[in-house]
């Protein structure tokens, strides 16, 4: 999904005078299946409203950002992601919601605010819905610690139960089938994202060893647990250029002795058919190398080092 198709799908926000339903669902701590918020009907269309702003300011109204695969991600800025790795059970909520009239109502006999985590805000128009995830912050949840107080006739009298803050914020959300994540450090924080991040470079190591070409692949592999290394593993695992079109090992090392990014900065075995990753420069340099981040202009042959890469249609035309 690329940021055109997400603003498309989203349409029915922007539509005037449509009659829009919400329903919120609350995801409790230390449990995967969420429970629906009995909200006073009176109150939803304003719920609506303010998710609606949020939405169009984050989403529509927005011209800056681009949608990358999260498989893919890196240190741009300015960028949302489409999830493409193993789906959390919270995420898979976002769906699974959407016509469950299954769901038990969240009751105060049971639980209390303060057992709430997150949010799952469900929007629909007709036949075209989208969920949103919201993980509640300290400050969206008040309990009764410390000593609140709060008007009663003209009087402050203290506060005795506990407050559920909603506020537009939101991390992600299902448009068409399709999670896209807007705050990528609250996804690497939760979910168990990392150990996600782990298994996906371990594949990455797996493509680096099919293809034979490091004489000491240890080195990479104790680099598993660095979650910025660990990263840059997972996207050659899903979408390395060099190893999606068999490039041969010959012309990877050839292009490592003449590239001016990597000429002298790596080492190779005695018979030059393998490289020798000495340096972490040398392993961040490969790893650059199997994302075809090194790019040549043919217009100025000048050398780029681009982390942003869009693949460019060929489309032959005559010229008349």
């Amino acid at each position: 999904m690329n940021r055109e198709d997400l603003i498309q799908h989203l349409g029915f926000v922007s539509q005037p005078e449509i009659e829009i339903q919400i329903i919120i669902y609350a995801i409790l701590k230390e449990e995967e299946f969420p429970r629906k918020l009995d909200i006073k009907e009176t109150d939803l269309p304003s719920l609506a409203d303010m998710f609606l702003k949020s939405i169009k300011k984050k989403i529509i109204e927005n011209d800056t950002f681009s949608i990358l695969a999260l498989s893919t991600a890196d240190e741009r800025t300015n960028c949302y992601y489409e999830y493409d790795l193993d789906l959390p059970v919270e995420l898979q909520n976002l769906e699974s919601v959407i016509g469950n009239d299954d769901i038990s109502i969240f009751s105060f006999n049971n639980h209390n605010i303060q057992d709430i985590d997150s949010l799952i805000i469900v929007i629909s128009q007709g036949d075209q819905q989208i969920s949103l995830f919201k993980k509640l912050s300290t400050v969206e949840i008040i309990g009764p610690s410390g000593y609140l107080v709060w008007k009663s006739n003209q009087r402050l009298e203290k506060f005795e139960d506990s407050l559920l803050r909603i506020s537009p914020n939101f991390q992600a959300i299902l448009v068409n089938n399709t999670v896209v994540i807007l705050d990528l450090k609250f996804i690497e924080r939760s979910f168990g994202f990392i150990d996600v991040i782990k298994r996906e470079a371990l594949l990455g190591l797996n493509a680096i060893r099919d293809i034979n070409i490091i004489s000491n692949l240890n080195t990479l592999e104790e680099l598993v647990d660095d979650i910025t290394f660990a990263r840059k593993l997972t996207k050659i695992a899903r979408n390395s250029p060099v190893i999606q079109k068999s490039i041969p090992n010959t012309v990877i090392i050839t292009f490592t002795e003449t590239h001016p990014a990597l000429k002298g900065k790596i080492r190779y075995n005695d018979t030059k058919t393998q490289i020798n990753l000495h340096t972490k420069t040398a392993k961040n340099l490969f790893v650059k190398l199997l994302n075809d981040d090194f790019l040549t202009s043919e217009l100025t042959s000048s050398y780029y080092d681009s982390l942003a890469k869009d693949n460019i249609d060929l489309i032959e035309e005559e010229i008349n």
